[in-house]
């Protein structure tokens, strides 16, 4: 069975009305009995509700509820009873005379505690004997009264009076109030910067990356400590904070360093800046950088506080040791090299200076076998041959006179060349004039190069000039891609030295040379005929290691 059919419709009951055999007088007279008390007891309780709120001044006003929540439930059950006539909602009807049975009992309950509290309550007859004794109350007030007037104007002259002496004193107390408003403000102000610098100092101090303690001057006792200097030696804040500083110090520096603290307490130092030997909760020592300083009493001049920086340098330290072991490592071996360079410099200084005289010996054997001989084409080979040994020992003079013995600035060198060349030929009446960017070569590039100018500016003096007058110019530069470019140009009938021979004949032991020098250089040569000879060699621009 569902809760709504056992509280409306339980199976096997009948109406109310079914008791009464449905007898239509029987029905009328329960029905109209019931809703005249339904009607009644609705209509008094709230009647004492509007009584008791009109009538907020009554004492334990609140007890009528509970008969207004009761009446109401006794008027639930008359009208339950006319339902139950036609409808068997017992469960129903007997819920609400359960809760009207509480209602009663708890009424019943508190009622009779509170009648002694309700009889206390005072009645009419002794409200108005109350009434009576305020009366004469009253009246005896009123003559007091009129003595206080009486007195009252005696009281006025001296309020006047009070009152003058009262607004100067006020006048007074206003303006200290002022100075006291002002000075608190700024009080205020001071105590707002100070928490803001308290609070600044306080973040910066626990969140440094660098160590920090505060220590007792004279006790050597550690007050505050952050985070990073705890760490430092492995332990936390708190655990190191009451021990002496001088614990975390290396045993074997403790000594010397309370000394050196001591003179900084003694005011003889302004600081104490060391690099000094910690001790790790492990017992391992590291490398640590402090500077502390003593705040004292500005009056006394006596030490308050001992403030100290800590910054942990020990990979440093180490780094900076072992840089020194290289560098003295690094000297000496530089000292060595250094050596065995003059050495070297001065061996290949030598080598330079005796190839350079063993050249020039031979090229005095060829001038004076070339004296002897009657032959023009071998007394002009020769001489061509004492050219090409020439343009060899000014390679070796140059590289000689370089500061690393290396390389040199070719340019001069074919200028000396050339120059050479035409001045032994043809004297002054061929004009010579060497153009080149600065360039250092080695001696690689510089010997091709060398006998490359002179084959070229012999071949010009041999067969462009047959009346012995001209100009040759030399040429040195760079192209935009960066190759190297050599050119000598003349005035004269000119001559192609590049010229292919007939079939059968051989080739000319100059254009041999040439032909020779510009493959070695791994470069290409042109030769043009315009107003005289222009031969333009392009090779790579030389590399230096």
């Amino acid at each position: 069975m569902s809760p709504v059919d056992w509280l409306l419709n339980p199976s096997g009951l009948t109406p109310h009305g079914f008791c009464l055999s449905w007898a239509p007088g029987l029905i009328a007279l329960h029905v109209g009995s019931d809703v005249l008390i339904g009607l009644a007891y609705f209509s008094i309780p709230l009647a004492i509700a509007a009584f008791v709120k009109q009538r907020p001044d009554i004492r334990y006003g609140w007890v009528a509820y509970l008969f207004v929540g009761f009446i109401l439930a006794c008027g639930a059950t008359h009208l339950m009873s006319i339902f139950t006539l036609w409808v068997p909602a017992y469960g129903v009807e007997g819920l609400i005379k359960l809760v009207t049975a509480i209602l009663s009992i708890a009424t019943a309950a508190i009622l009779w505690p509170l009648m002694p509290k309700l009889l206390a309550v005072p009645s009419a007859a002794h409200l108005e004997r109350l009434n009576a004794e305020l009366a004469d109350t009253v009246a005896a007030q009123g003559r007091t009264a009129a003595l206080l007037r009486e007195s009252e104007a005696q009281v006025r002259s001296s309020n006047l009076a009070l009152e003058r002496r009262v607004e100067e004193r006020t006048a007074q107390l206003r303006a200290t109030n002022v100075q006291l408003t002002e000075a608190l403000a700024e009080r205020a102000l001071a105590e707002r910067a100070l928490a803001r610098s308290e609070e600044a100092f306080r973040a910066s101090f626990e969140a440094a990356a660098v160590g920090k303690a505060q220590s007792d001057p004279l006790s050597g006792r550690i007050i505050r400590a952050n985070r990073a200097f705890a760490q430092m030696l492995g332990y936390e804040p708190e655990e190191i904070v009451g021990r002496l500083g001088w614990e975390f110090t290396w045993p074997e520096d403790r000594d010397a360093e309370m000394a050196e603290y001591n003179r900084v307490v003694a005011d003889e130092i302004p600081a104490y800046v060391r690099e000094k030997r910690y001790v790790r909760r492990n017992g391992e020592p590291f490398w640590g950088r402090v500077s502390a300083s003593i705040v004292r009493n500005p009056e006394t001049l006596e030490p308050v506080l001992t403030v100290a920086v800590i910054e942990d340098i020990d990979e440093t330290y180490k780094a900076q040791s072992a840089l020194r072991d290289a560098t003295q490592e690094l000297e000496l071996l530089v000292e060595e090299l250094t050596s065995t360079v003059s050495q070297r410099d001065l061996l290949l200084r030598e080598v330079y200076h005796r190839v350079k005289n063993n050249l020039q010996i031979v090229d005095s054997l060829l001038v004076m076998q070339a004296r002897k001989l009657s032959d023009p084409e071998a007394k002009q080979a020769l001489l061509g041959l004492r050219g090409r040994i020439y343009a060899l020992g000014l390679v070796h003079g140059q590289l000689m006179g370089s500061k690393d013995l290396r390389t040199f600035d070719i340019t001069p060198f074919l200028r000396e060349l050339s120059s050479n060349i035409v001045d032994g030929v043809a004297g002054n009446e061929v004009q010579l004039t060497v153009q080149g960017v600065p360039m250092d070569v080695g001696l690689d590039f510089a010997i091709p190069l060398g006998l490359l100018v002179t084959e070229l500016v012999t071949n010009s003096l041999k067969h462009a000039f047959p009346a012995g007058v001209g100009t040759i110019d030399v040429g040195l530069g760079r192209t935009e891609e960066g190759d190297v470019m050599l050119t000598v140009a003349d005035n004269g009938v000119g001559h192609d030295g590049s010229e292919t021979p007939a079939r059968g004949v051989r080739s000319t032991l100059g254009v041999t040379i040439i032909e020779g020098l510009v493959a070695q250089l791994k470069g290409t040569i042109m030769v043009r005929k315009d107003n005289g000879t222009r031969t333009e060699i392009r090779v790579a621009a030389p590399v230096l290691s």
